[in-house]
């Protein structure tokens, strides 16, 4: 018997290959279509070949809301004419949309919620009543990381922990596990990549949007406090976002110059990762961790906080370090010890992160987790 699964996604901004994973492999027995509620067609989203049908509403910002009622009315005729018996709901945005418009739909499917985030601990009284509402309607409801899942249980109001899943991320490691560059020198390579002033350097590395979460500020004036001990040392910040011009200002102001050096948005992430000694990831709160997980691939040992999801990503002290992320001090101590530990400590520390990678959050294993969730809601239709 065949069925049909929704996947409603609040935009399309590109290729998101998490979302790729939740795509089950047996498409003749689970039809997957795939509804963007705003965004065009580019010819490179993946998912155009992957699923059975795309649909992108394009939707203007106003109407990417559970208020507005023409847009429950198009997800819900979608619905119908489809003959959809389970919808996923991805990000939380789309959670109270997608139960909206099966109150308007002739057919009710079983849905699902994907928070792929983590609470803050900032949840205003009329967020949590809309979660109420719109949590009790789900069947299942999805996080990424046990973190999340408890902390979610933990700030919602009457929420039925029976409807929680953890199903942590996965990633595919195979471009992480790759020579960086067969016949070049990974000195030439870091001279190329980072500039000639990091080439023989102890290099650490952090990916992400430069924002507050990130927390880089703190890790900057951490790298600074390091440095007055630990001179071989360098900070490499891959990324872009609106506190960019802040944080080299802190640099230069830091005297940190010839030791912190940012490179913008990137693409060639797998790259840059393999010619990084230490990667870090000191944010104040992460649902999961990707890059955490893609940097432990490249076999990087890694500094990340104790919060959130990436404590499960990083798992015990084979891996890596944990730091606390609000401690300045803590966190420049973790990175002179890490900047005395010998290459082959190092190299150590990094085989086994990369071991737990593929133990552990391999995008096969994901894909395994969602197809047994859905046959599990589908079985009882």
């Amino acid at each position: 018997m065949s069925h049909t699964l929704l996947q409603l996604v609040k935009s399309y901004k590109g290729s998101y290959p998490l979302l790729d994973a939740m795509v089950p492999d047996e498409r003749q027995h689970i039809r997957t279509i795939v509804c963007y509620l705003s965004g065009k067609p580019d010819g490179q989203n993946p998912l155009d070949t992957l699923v059975d049908r795309t649909v992108y509403l394009d939707l203007d910002k106003k109407s990417l809301n559970w208020t507005q009622i023409s847009t429950l009315r198009a997800v819900a005729k979608l619905i119908d004419e489809e003959g959809v018996d389970l919808l996923a709901c991805q990000f939380r945005r789309t959670i109270p949309i997608g139960v909206g418009a099966v109150a308007l739909a002739r057919g009710k499917p079983r849905i699902i919620g994907v928070l792929h985030g983590i609470v803050n601990g900032r949840i205003s009284p009329s967020r949590r009543l809309l979660n109420l509402l719109s949590f009790q309607r789900l069947d299942k409801l999805v996080c990424v990381s046990k973190t999340c899942a408890e902390d979610l249980i933990r700030m919602s109001w009457k929420l039925d922990p029976s409807k929680v899943l953890a199903i942590q991320n996965g990633i595919d490691p195979e471009p992480f596990l790759k020579e960086a560059s067969p016949g070049t020198s990974t000195a030439a390579n870091r001279e190329r990549l980072f500039g000639v002033q990091l080439a023989g350097k102890r290099i650490f590395g952090t990916i992400g949007r430069l924002a507050e979460v990130k927390n880089y500020r703190r890790l900057i004036e951490a790298f600074a406090l390091a440095c007055k001990s630990e001179s071989n040392i360098a900070l490499v910040m891959i990324g872009t976002g609106p506190l960019e011009q802040e944080l080299k200002k802190l640099v230069k102001t830091l005297g940190l110059d010839q030791q912190v050096v940012f490179l913008g948005y990137r693409k060639d992430i797998a790259m840059l990762l393999k010619n990084l000694d230490v990667f870090v990831l000191a944010s104040l709160r992460e649902g999961f961790g990707l890059a955490l997980v893609e940097a432990m691939a490249s076999g990087l040992p890694a500094l990340a906080s104790n919060r959130g999801g990436m404590k499960e990503v990083l798992g015990d002290s084979s891996c890596g370090w944990l730091i606390e992320p609000e401690d300045t001090r803590s966190i420049a101590e973790v990175i002179t010890v890490i900047a005395r530990q010998t290459p082959e400590q190092l190299s150590t520390i990094g085989n086994n992160a990369r071991q737990r990678v593929l133990e552990k959050f391999h995008v096969e294993r994901m894909a395994g987790d969602y197809e047994r969730l859905y046959s599990e809601l589908l079985g009882k239709t």
